[in-house]
């Protein structure tokens, strides 16, 4: 799994932290600056009395402070600076409520902000939800004297969260009232705009006072001795009703970063409250069930949105087979991130991450929280056991770790199972019920685990690179799972969701891979016909081109399992040939990452092809140009397309968007080729700027899955790429610390590198004022830590959609072979001098290069033909239309009525 640090997205629990911690901040922020700032301000005495009676002890023992510690949040320092978190001062939740009363007592309404109470409003609701449901377990056990301690704890701090909210949204309402806004739903949750609006309201924590921690009582010998708490065990009776959760929480996930390193983000510094090495307090059950159930839940929420891509397909053809390849994909890797976030939050309890642990738990032990267990008692055995199967086993994806479990204990370690085409088992849709299920499970697990076992076998006798052009995380999973006999949740999570698609598909399972082939065929076809050594000698590239034509060749339109198979036939004397293809005419996702890949190959190959030239820059240009005189002149499709590709403040596209002079379009040519300062090497697309969010967004999926010699096994760093990109969030080398450095001399805010006395750079002034342009980077990187991974997952989709359906249309090296005939459609309309000039006859020995000369030569005839004043400007570009509209002609764009004009 890659570094955590520089990653983005975090699962339901760590977000659900986040925003309480958030709001915990905002309140102490907020109370101190009302009180200070309220001219003479004294604190009521209902405050007064809140104080009293909420003070701790003088002298507190170390069990009171250790149960003081367990109702503590700590607060999130500004996310503008690196603070360090971890020594913020903490709040209790007794003075929370004291902390709260003076904001409403001394704050204007309009100091509230709406994202504090929703977010509030979504934590006094999970509470209620969880407390209701644990409550039901302690009437069950009422010897139980830590559970029962615990409820009445929780049910008091409901209280204190309730009231809280009473008073804040009662000053939200009469805001509402005097500006006549609708009083928004309070069914809505929290989302990702409340969290990213708190951000404006967070402040400089005040440095933290260490020395209570310093007084704290030492450790006796019965405390070391101590051990953490027992796992519940539920009644065999039923548990009490849950509504289940429909929306998705947002707060980023927990992480452990080195200061020293400057890419660490502030959000990877947060203290989540879990024990440390050298630390013995007890466990919170609820927070263990809490995360397991959260990381169950954003499974099947990923689930749930996948399924509802495929059968979009399936009903309409809505979407393209392509996205829902690489969304699939995607959400295979969200799950190894979840997991992976799971094992580091109860990294002190690794048995808990264990799938069989969690099932244990929620399935056997305590129950999960959205079932109703109540509805049970009326049903009959068969109806029990079937809603047992659709709402708990399927929900845990219990059915798949049962098949993967059972599918390995019959595959010896090292051996690879083969099986002739006539004793295959052939699939049998449309299972409804849980035997049915469980026989078509078995089936395709059965095919995925012979083809998984070949592709290991393949990669360890060095016939096929260690990753697969384009493989899913699932093939390689099952292939490690083999390595070691071992089975973990993202295997099953990533096996479950594949075995739905399957169901969904049915018999156009096959749909994919034939759609594929089309794909690679016409890619392979377009790459052979034009020669890279036609427009460099970059030898790279030429490798790169060749590499490309050759693993699409392979892998898309050979069986490069087939000859290891028939090899392996013959040994075990079975005479049938194998099925040709089986793999990819079963897999629906690893063929349609593949024909992703050939698109993608396609446009960068094709587009680093046109870009050693200025073939299509000089096509453009003359071409507008003959539109600005003549704006009847049909439309090129292609190069219209090609505009897109391209900013409108860009330097390509400043020369003729929006200009109305044809004589001025083509003297522009010049400024819009003009090199980089320092650039003597032959033009290439990495020297090209002004590309449009398209363009990057193809660059980063095609380093994505373009390469088979990836080593990173776990990477998802492209969606962080994409979320980037989608937030035109430019990458910086400083990081907000850096930044904020640099604001402070600017803004005069600091003397000498001084504050309050101190230099360590954590402040009890207000952060310093920082640039627009600072302050929208910050906002906007923030933004990256608080994806969800259904809001990452729906981020790709957008992205893959939005590709396919506009940049992958344009065929560059189709374009390249149009624009170089069209300048020599109008080079031959000027007669043999210009064709003289230019050095172009058209033959192979003619590199199309010299064509992009034909503007710089129009431009000097323009020049020349105006300083002479013979008026031959206007034949010069009479000519050029000409030359455009035989051309246009030529090429039946005139009848392309599809083609909408400028």
């Amino acid at each position: 799994m890659e570094s955590s640090d520089n990653r983005v997205g975090r699962g339901t629990w760590a977000r659900y932290k986040l925003a309480q911690a958030q709001f915990t901040s905002w309140v102490k922020q907020t109370a101190d600056k009302v009180v200070s700032r309220k001219p003479n301000g004294t604190a009521p005495s209902h405050q007064t009395q809140v104080v009293e009676t909420a003070t701790a002890p003088a002298k507190e023992s170390r069990r009171q402070k250790k149960a003081r510690a367990k109702a503590t949040v700590t607060p999130l320092a500004d996310p503008r600076l690196e603070t360090n978190v971890e020594s913020a001062k903490s709040i209790h939740w007794t003075e929370l409520e004291i902390l709260a009363l003076k904001i409403t007592d001394n704050a204007e309404p309009e100091q509230i902000p709406d994202a504090a109470v929703n977010i509030l409003r979504d934590v006094v609701n999970l509470r209620k939800k969880s407390f209701k449901f644990f409550s039901g377990a302690s009437a069950k056990r009422p010897a139980d004297r830590k559970l029962q301690e615990s409820n009445q704890t929780h049910a008091h701090i409901i209280n204190v969260l309730e009231r809280i909210l009473a008073k804040f949204e009662a000053l939200t309402s009469a805001r509402r009232k005097d500006t006549k806004n609708e009083k928004p739903d309070e069914k809505n949750p929290m989302g990702l705009s409340d969290l990213i609006n708190m951000f404006t309201h967070l402040e400089v924590q005040t440095p933290p006072d260490a020395a209570e921690d310093d007084q704290a009582d030492p450790l006796s010998e019965d405390d070391r001795k101590s051990t953490r708490s027992k796992k519940s065990h539920k009644s065999k009776k039923r548990k009490p009703h849950k509504e289940r959760r429909s929306e998705t929480r947002t707060s980023p996930r927990p992480s452990t970063t080195d200061n020293n390193n400057e890419d660490t983000s502030w959000l990877d510094t947060f203290d989540w409250g879990l024990p440390s090495a050298d630390e013995d307090d007890e466990d919170d059950e609820f927070d263990f069930y809490m995360m397991v159930y959260c990381f169950f839940e954003d499974f099947n929420t990923i689930r749930n949105y996948v399924q509802e891509r495929w059968c979009d397909y399936w009903y309409d053809r809505s979407v393209h087979l392509n996205t829902l390849a690489v969304i699939t994909n995607a959400a295979f890797e969200l799950f190894h991130m979840l997991e992976w976030d799971l094992m580091k939050a109860l990294k002190f309890h690794p048995e808990l991450t264990q799938y069989n642990s969690m099932m244990d738990m929620l399935f056997i032990q305590v129950g999960i929280e959205h079932i109703d267990y109540d509805s049970y008692d009326d049903l009959s055995q068969e109806e029990h056991d079937e809603r047992l199967w659709r709402d708990e086993a399927d929900w845990l994806a219990f059915m798949s770790y049962c098949t993967i479990c059972r599918t390995l204990e019959n595959v010896p370690p090292g051996k690879v199972p083969m099986l002739p085409p006539s004793a295959r088992k052939k699939a049998v849709y449309g299972a409804h019920n849980m035997k049915t299920w469980q026989e078509f499970e078995n089936t395709i697990s059965f095919q995925m685990i012979t083809e998984g076992s070949l592709l290991k076998a393949l990669k360890k006798n060095g016939q096929v690179p260690p990753k697969l052009p384009a493989e899913p995380l699932l093939l390689q999973d099952w292939q490690e799972s083999l390595k070691r006999h071992a089975v973990t949740s993202s295997l099953i999570f990533s096996f479950h969701l594949w075995v739905d698609i399957r169901h969904i598909m049915e018999e156009e399972v096959i749909k994919p891979f034939n759609e594929m082939q089309k794909t690679g065929q016409r890619v392979v076809n377009a790459l052979r016909f034009h020669d890279p050594s036609s427009v460099t000698r970059d030898r790279a590239f030429k490798r790169e081109y060749s590499d490309r034509i050759q693993d699409t060749t392979e892998f898309l339109l050979e069986d490069f399992t087939y000859e290891d198979k028939l090899f392996r036939f013959q040994q075990m004397g079975i005479d049938e040939d194998p099925e040709e293809f089986f793999l990819l005419k079963n897999e629906p996702v690893f063929a349609g990452l593949l024909d992703f890949r050939a698109r993608l190959v396609h446009s960068e190959m094709g587009h680093q092809f046109a870009a050693f030239t200025y073939v299509l820059e000089a096509a453009s240009y003359l071409y507008h140009a003959a539109r600005a005189a003549d704006p009847s002149l049909p439309v090129w499709p292609n190069m219209e397309m090609l505009n897109e590709t391209y900013l409108d403040d860009s330097m390509f596209k400043s020369g003729f968007l929006g200009v109305k002079d044809p004589v001025a379009i083509i003297h522009n040519y010049q400024l819009a080729i003009k090199p980089p300062a320092g650039w003597d090497g032959p033009p290439d697309l990495a020297n090209r700027s002004g590309f449009a969010q398209s363009v990057k967004i193809r660059r980063t999926l095609y380093y994505r899955y373009g390469f088979a010699e990836e080593d990173s096994y776990y990477e998802i760093a492209y969606m962080e790429h994409l979320a980037m990109h989608r937030l035109q969030l430019e990458r910086r080398r400083g990081t907000p610390r850096t930044l904020v450095a640099s604001t402070r001399e600017a803004n005069e805010l600091l003397e000498d590198g001084d504050v309050n006395g101190t230099t360590t750079g954590t402040y009890s002034v207000a952060p310093p004022k920082l640039d627009e342009k600072t302050e929208e980077y910050l906002r906007r990187k923030a933004v990256l830590s608080k994806l969800s991974p259904i809001e990452m997952l729906q981020l790709v989709d957008d992205s893959v959609q939005t590709l396919l359906e506009g940049l992958l249309q344009l065929d560059y090296l189709q374009l390249f072979d149009e624009a170089a005939l069209f300048l020599e459609e109008v080079m031959d309309t000027f007669g043999p001098e210009m064709q003289q000039r230019v050095k172009y006859k058209g033959g192979e020995g003619d590199p199309p290069a010299r064509l992009d000369k034909l503007p710089t030569y129009l431009g000097e005839d323009l020049k020349a033909a105006a300083e002479a004043g013979n008026g031959k400007e206007s034949e010069i570009i009479g000519r050029l239309v000409e030359g455009t509209t035989e051309f246009l002609t030529q090429m039946g764009f005139a009848d392309d009525t599809s083609a909408v004009t400028e």
